[in-house]
């Protein structure tokens, strides 16, 4: 099925892998699918949340599985039309939505947004998904809306589901900038703002080609309490 889907423009692959060529945002997208499918949230009949899905980098690779839905997200008015136009008119399990949201990243993309995220409630009812998958969303905000996301993803995700996301450390300070939009936390910070929600917390970071970015994300695998 992918096969058939043209490639985004170059301009978002570009926002959303850097502008390393179409050759790396295949491969980033077949490894973050591959590891989704090693920790299980790939299975059957999953409810799939992508958190800043952008221009369907792994959603496109994941269209002949037999999920029961996927839902992404984006603040990315273009990516989200161009996600309608090619993935839903093929395959009506596949919903994109597009959220004005606020971000240190519209120095890039000019995608100024009117929605505070720390007060920004995801629209879906309690224990709505299986698996949430948020791939470099937390490397580009400040920690008040990192733990205002963990809120929400710990509000949506159902008991025994899986998260797994993204996050840049710096040693000592709470938050630091690079390049005005990559957001580097304190470790400590981030595992104290974890533990105030229902989640058993794993440091996973698998070998992806995610790990040729610039900067080194950390893989954190969330699995959700039961009540």
């Amino acid at each position: 099925m992918n096969d058939a889907i043209p490639m985004p423009p170059l301009e978002y692959q570009a926002l959303v892998c850097g502008s390393n060529g179409v050759h790396h945002f295949e491969e980033v997208g077949r490894g973050l699918v591959n590891m989704l499918d090693h920790y299980g949230m790939l299975s059957e009949g999953v409810e799939f949340l992508d958190v800043g899905c952008g221009c369907a980098r792994v959603a496109r690779y994941f269209m002949d599985r037999s999920v029961k839905s996927y839902t992404g997200f984006d603040r990315h008015k273009g990516m989200i039309e161009w996600c309608r136009q090619q993935i839903t008119s093929r395959d009506p399990r596949f919903q994109f939505n597009y959220f004005e949201l606020k971000s240190v990243y519209s120095v890039l993309d000019n995608e100024q947004g009117t929605i505070d995220v720390k007060s920004f409630r995801f629209p879906w009812a309690d224990e709505s998904f299986d698996s949430v998958f948020l791939a470099s969303v937390f490397t580009h905000m400040p920690p008040g809306e990192v733990k205002a996301y963990l809120g929400e993803i710990a509000r949506v995700l159902r008991p025994k589901g899986k998260a797994l996301a993204s996050i840049f450390f710096a040693p000592g300070e709470l938050e630091t900038r690079g390049r005005g939009t990559n957001v580097f936390h304190n470790a400590d910070r981030f595992l104290g703002d974890l533990a105030c929600f229902p989640f058993d917390a794993l440091l996973v970071n698998p070998e992806t080609p995610a790990r040729s970015f610039s900067c080194e994300h950390n893989w954190y695998l969330l699995k959700r309490r039961k009540p």
